[in-house]
């Protein structure tokens, strides 16, 4: 836990009228104008309930610009008044949620956006993408260039039979041809019309880290610790994959993926998993198991903890 005194006695008392550290401290919704009397007020009420906190959680609704001065001017207001209460301060990292793009304003660099591997068949029309939604979900673009393409044949029963690239290997006429795309995130509303941000990349959550971390660090160093116990991180997350409904359907398929994802998984496990994409979305014939799709999810985990977690943490 982050408090000092658990490494204390057990004190009754203390436990019949606990301190705020032992308290609930709820997520506190900046969902409007925001306005200094209302949020003194509100500390006041939270206080009267009982509670010995709160994280500030900026929500849909708010009309003030994230991490402009005169939010800056409400968090310090607030945290101050949190002080004289004896209550705590903590912080919340984003505009909502997940964490990462600071409210599209590390997105709005197009380098720092989330990428995503498209693996669609050949003939299929792009899906529409949705206007709105609450995740990393990927969010389709014109942004984009081919990684490969293969023909793929299966089984009766839907199982990966063979398949071959048609960039290495000449092609047979036999199956059908898919090609991998690698696409970068569209604009959303969530993200303020910008995108989510590349959770794969340490340069893009480095500069996630230096607009929100370090710049609350910068002004409120002094009670970090104190009355500024931690800043919540939300959910960050790597675009979400997708699969077949069922092993014939002909659409668009979403995988996880980045620029130099093939240049790292290589250096890692020897081979590019370029060569086997039909492995991550197909079972193989005869109940085989893929030690390819096994290494793209390690990897995909190794490289979100280390651009993420790592440098969060560090």
């Amino acid at each position: 836990m982050l408090y000092k005194e658990k490494k204390q006695k057990f004190d009754e008392r203390q436990f019949m009228v606990p301190t705020s550290e032992y308290r609930g401290a709820p997520f506190w919704a900046w969902n409007c104008k925001l306005k200094k009397e209302l949020l003194l007020k509100e500390i006041e009420e939270i206080k009267d309930m009982g509670m010995g906190g709160v994280h500030i959680h900026c929500r849909v609704g708010l009309d003030t610009p994230y991490l402009g001065e005169e939010f800056f001017e409400n968090v310090e207001a607030c945290k101050e008044k949190l002080k004289k209460e004896k209550m705590l301060c903590w912080l919340y990292d984003e505009d909502r949620w997940p964490s990462g793009s600071a409210g599209g304003i590390v997105t709005k660099n197009v380098q720092y956006r989330s990428r995503f591997l498209v693996f669609e068949p050949e003939g299929v029309d792009k899906e529409e993408k949705e206007e709105f939604m609450s995740a990393a979900k990927a969010v389709r673009s014109k942004n984009r260039f081919l990684l490969g393409s293969y023909r793929i044949i299966l089984n009766e029963e839907g199982r990966l039979k063979s398949y071959q690239s048609l960039k290495t290997e000449k092609p047979n006429e036999a199956g059908e041809i898919w090609s991998a795309w690698l696409e970068v995130s569209g604009d959303t509303p969530w993200f303020n019309n910008q995108a989510y941000v590349n959770t794969l990349d340490k340069n893009a959550i480095n500069q996630f880290i230096e607009i929100t971390h370090q710049e609350y660090y910068k002004r409120f160093a002094d009670e970090f610790g104190k009355t500024i116990p931690a800043i919540f991180t939300d959910e960050p997350q790597t675009c979400h994959k997708e699969v077949l409904s069922e092993p014939f359907e002909k659409k668009a398929v979403i995988l996880p993926f980045t620029d130099d994802f093939d240049d790292t998984f290589q250096k890692r496990y020897g081979f590019s998993i370029l060569e086997c994409i039909p492995e991550l979305i197909w079972e193989r014939e005869n109940g085989e198991i893929s030690q390819a799709r096994y290494f793209y999810h390690r990897h995909l985990c190794e490289r979100f903890s280390e651009a993420f977690g790592c440098y969060s943490a560090n």
